[in-house]
């Protein structure tokens, strides 16, 4: 018997979050799934890695929450048109209230907004914030990425001061000051973690964004969906010659539980080139536990991911970096191979 499909009657609200790499645009999301009052069966995440693994996808996994993975490459260049395919499937699911799209940490935002403003999806969504994740701790970015960060800035609604327990209340309000110079209009919040009043993230109320966007699009852009324009970094792009600010990933696969000590010694000994790491591992001192690991740079944390949550992913490391040395690393990672084929 047929029945008659129920249709959307209004635009799909869309929440981007932005961030350079190790920012904390993973635990602010977190942070809202774990805290928000909104039904996470009404709740899709689409959440961008360039590298060839999507470890921050796995961290998000929530029983009745649908996550979507994007990989191999960022959806401000290379894998818009999956962007845009993900968005358009989601806005048939008349059930949903809310998707959250989290950008890699170099993913340009003018040309994350240009995609989603596309012709077949005006009609079906509208792009509710544009929240960005600041490191109070390392702004500017002491990497190559300055003017992605500031494009970041420049079109943030909502601007998340986090990491601020890690500095004193004067650098805290110096870099408050330069982001106000770049993006005067947005709100600013202290946060650590990424914690912060849920309702602030994704509350209503906040229409005027999309018309400011809609505005700025129409006055100096011609939506160009070929992006042929230059960007302030590269993602691999097929293109003539190099840009200035290129980021390579690198995969390590572990094929077996390592020392504790051991993968420790490795982390110490990456190049400063390795500007981000991230994966999952298995230690010999408990090989039933599947850990996922984070730096930046001197950051570093350990966080155990629930074994529900495990199937299916593989032990090993990305790495993240501007024109990383591949063999160099490799030879480094030696050590791991060693222990794990002794396991």
């Amino acid at each position: 018997m047929a029945t008659d499909r129920i249709m959307r009657t209004q635009p799909l609200p869309l929440l981007l979050l932005t961030g350079f790499l190790g920012s904390g645009k993973t635990s602010t999301l977190q942070h809202w799934l774990a805290q928000t009052t909104v039904p996470l069966k009404r709740v899709a995440v689409i959440i961008n890695d360039f590298g060839s693994v999507n470890v921050d996808a796995a961290l998000l996994a929530r029983r009745q929450l649908e996550l979507r993975s994007i990989t191999g490459g960022c959806v401000c260049c290379q894998s818009f048109g999956e962007l845009v395919e993900q968005v358009h499937a989601l806005t048939e699911n008349p059930d949903l209230d809310l998707v959250w799209i989290e950008t890699s940490g170099l993913a340009d935002p003018e040309e994350v907004l240009d995609h989603l403003t596309a012709s077949e999806l005006q009609e079906s969504t509208v792009v509710r914030r544009m929240i960005l994740v600041v490191d109070g701790s390392d702004f500017p970015c002491s990497w190559r990425g300055r003017a992605v960060q500031e494009e970041q800035i420049r079109y943030a609604d909502l601007i998340l001061l986090n990491k601020s327990d890690r500095v004193d209340e004067k650098t805290r309000q110096g870099v408050e000051i330069a982001l106000r110079k770049i993006n005067p209009s947005a709100q600013i919040a202290a946060t650590q973690q990424g914690k912060i009043e849920p309702d602030l993230l994704s509350g209503e109320g906040t229409s005027s964004f999309a018309s400011r966007t809609h505005s700025h699009d129409e006055e100096e852009h011609d939506h160009d969906h070929h992006h042929h324009h230059e960007h302030a970094h590269d993602h691999g792009h097929d293109e003539d010659e190099p840009l200035p600010h290129a980021a390579s990933t690198l995969f390590l696969p572990l094929h077996g539980p390592v020392e504790r000590s051991v993968f420790q010694r490795f982390l110490g000994s990456l190049p400063t080139s390795v500007f981000r790491a991230k994966g999952f591992v298995r230690f010999k001192e408990s090989p039933e536990q599947l850990h996922t690991f984070q730096q930046v740079r001197d950051q570093a944390e350990l966080l155990l991911l629930p074994l529900e949550n495990a199937g299916g992913l593989a032990t090993g490391l990305v790495l993240i970096g501007p024109h990383l040395d591949e063999d160099h690393i490799r030879k480094l990672s030696g050590i791991l191979a060693v222990v794990s084929a002794s396991s």
